[in-house]
């Protein structure tokens, strides 16, 4: 795993969250939202392309087909050109970011 990777796996384990699935094995929630922008958060990380998230997914094993349909629908949604930086902040489930 790259050191990018590690620091944004370090930054969200200290927070409490082990897994980046739909349910973690701890009853943590988590989920992830999308945006062109930093939200200015301690787990918001800014990605080079989406080929660079999707790799970033796949190595903690929370990619799978129906969360590639969402991410190509978002990147539509919000006009943002997939080889293009974005951010991507993380929060707990259920618990949406204020925006």
């Amino acid at each position: 795993m790259t050191d990018k990777y590690k620091h944004i796996l370090d930054s969200l384990i200290a927070e409490g969250f082990h897994q980046i699935t739909e349910k973690s094995k701890h009853g943590h929630d988590f989920d992830f939202k999308i945006t062109p922008y930093s939200l200015n958060t301690k787990l918001s990380f800014r990605f080079d392309s989406l080929d660079h998230f999707v790799e970033f997914l796949k190595r903690t094993d929370a990619y799978n087909e129906k969360r590639a349909e969402v991410l190509n629908a978002t990147f539509i949604e919000l006009g943002l050109k997939p080889y293009e930086f974005f951010y991507v902040n993380f929060f707990k489930q259920g618990k949406e970011v204020e925006m």
